[in-house]
């Protein structure tokens, strides 16, 4: 009778054993993904995402009666391309990939302007001051 409680903690020390020595490989580690040569970790990249366009969709909904695919798309697209550039550059924790996305899902339009003030700037430097007034 008492075999038959020994036999299976028997056959268990092993495992038990192997997950004791390998106690330092529990640890959770982020998962790094790879796209295009640029790696990041996935966990901050996909917060980062679904907050970006959650945000696009939540301004959507409220900014419009009637919606404008045709302009959000692109725009959404964009906020999407921006988020994943900043967390490939950045590559922040969960929590600051969240508060990033949503920072750049809430400026849609805006990161247009932003980055054409920043062009203009960098092409008055290039091509210098225009001779024309």
């Amino acid at each position: 009778m008492i075999w038959r409680a020994v036999l299976p903690l028997a056959a268990a020390a092993p495992i038990a054993v192997t997950a004791a020595g390998t106690k330092g490989a529990m640890v959770g580690e982020p998962t790094i993904w790879i796209v295009l040569g640029y790696p990041f970790e996935a966990g901050s990249m996909i917060a980062a995402l679904c907050a970006c366009l959650a945000v696009r969709f939540w301004a959507v909904q409220k900014d419009y009666v009637r919606h404008r695919w045709s302009l959000d798309i692109p725009v959404a697209m964009l906020a999407l391309m921006f988020t994943a550039a900043a967390v490939i550059t950045v590559r922040p924790t969960p929590l600051v990939a969240l508060l990033l996305g949503t920072g750049l899902g809430v400026l849609g339009a805006g990161i247009i302007a932003i980055a054409k003030k920043y062009v203009d700037r960098w092409l008055g430097v290039v091509a210098g001051p225009d001779p024309a007034p």
